[in-house]
């Protein structure tokens, strides 16, 4: 396995910040082919995963391709989504009695998916042996962030080994006070032609029920699942927001390629306190599904809905990853 930091390739237009953001961390297993790529600069953001099934490499993640779409990231592809993952409604919400504005910055006056994406990680430590390669993540907030005036650490530890790809992540409160806290991934999964011939199986869940079309919760929940429920993605309509409940414990979410014979695993560290939901959506392109395990529902800064208060020195951490197998 190897561990290489690549220098983007000039464009012209960019400037000298533009040409550091987009340097890359590269991921490599030399002997099966498969692969990584990360921008430490743009969040720690997951660009590419290339995974073997059989004697074929699948790049299974769909993401923007030109310079420009890279900066811009509309659709927030491969980010992390911390201190929260989803909408909070008008930007604001309250804590130990006072009252916070965040920047709104979504139509339908929400705040959206926290304001990690593009911050500038560093890069503490990279590993390259036989069996995987890894590397470690950092950044810290200062607690000048509209709305959100509390300081965390964050650490993000990825590996790549065996037709596997995982990310562990550590946010420690380096505050006084409590901190309200949650994290997501937003990944766009695929592996080749429509969608509609793919089909998602998951493991015994509830579904929260949420508003149309911002998918912000309602307060309840339909009952949960005897098991493991398979869906179609052919569906005109398919459900956004699954709860994993309390319980700790591993769980996996299948997307399943009958034409190609492969299926992407995604599994995640579910339960109170780690990655207990998971937020399924369905872009307009027709040719990925974002599959995401998050911490907690969206709005959960007023909803509660697994939200993590982080007293001074407690860390929120958990894992999840993907893995690539032939059906």
């Amino acid at each position: 396995m190897k561990t290489r930091r690549n220098e983007p390739q000039k464009h012209t237009g960019l400037t000298n910040i533009d040409r550091r953001r987009l340097r890359i961390i590269r991921l490599v297993n030399f002997e099966s082919g498969e692969y990584a790529t990360i921008f430490p600069f743009l969040g720690g953001r997951v660009h590419e995963i290339g995974l073997r099934a059989g004697k074929k490499i699948f790049s299974i993640l769909e993401s923007p391709r030109t310079v420009a779409e890279i900066l811009r990231n509309v659709h927030f592809a491969g980010v992390k989504l911390a201190p929260f993952p989803g909408r909070i409604v008008d930007g604001t919400y309250s804590v130990g009695g006072t009252t916070y504005k965040l920047k709104v910055n979504s139509k339908g006056n929400f705040a959206i998916h926290g304001f990690t994406a593009d911050k500038p990680f560093q890069i503490d430590k990279s590993i390259a042996r036989s069996d995987y390669a890894s590397v470690v993540l950092s950044w810290e907030h200062n607690g000048k962030t509209k709305g959100y005036p509390f300081k965390f650490r964050m650490r993000l530890t990825y590996k790549l080994s065996e037709s596997s790809f995982s990310c562990t992540t550590e946010i420690l409160n380096t505050d006084s006070t409590i901190i309200p806290m949650g994290d997501g991934w937003h990944p766009y999964f695929k592996t080749a032609g429509s969608v509609k011939r793919l089909s998602l199986s998951l493991p015994k869940h509830s579904v929260v029920d949420v508003t149309s079309p911002y998918k912000v919760p309602t307060g309840t929940s339909q009952k949960s699942t005897s098991g493991e429920v398979t869906i179609p993605l052919r569906q005109k309509e398919i459900p956004a927001v699954y709860d994993f409940g309390t319980k700790r414990r591993r769980v996996t979410t299948r997307i399943i390629d009958p034409k190609s014979r492969v299926e992407i695993r995604l599994w995640q560290e579910a339960g109170a306190g780690k990655y207990r939901y998971l937020v399924v959506y369905r872009p307009a392109t027709g040719t990925s599904i974002a599959v995401e395990p998050w911490t907690c529902a969206p709005n959960a800064f007023n909803n509660g809905m697994g939200l993590m208060l982080l007293k001074p020195g407690k860390v929120l951490k958990g894992s999840y990853g993907v893995s690539l197998k032939k059906r």
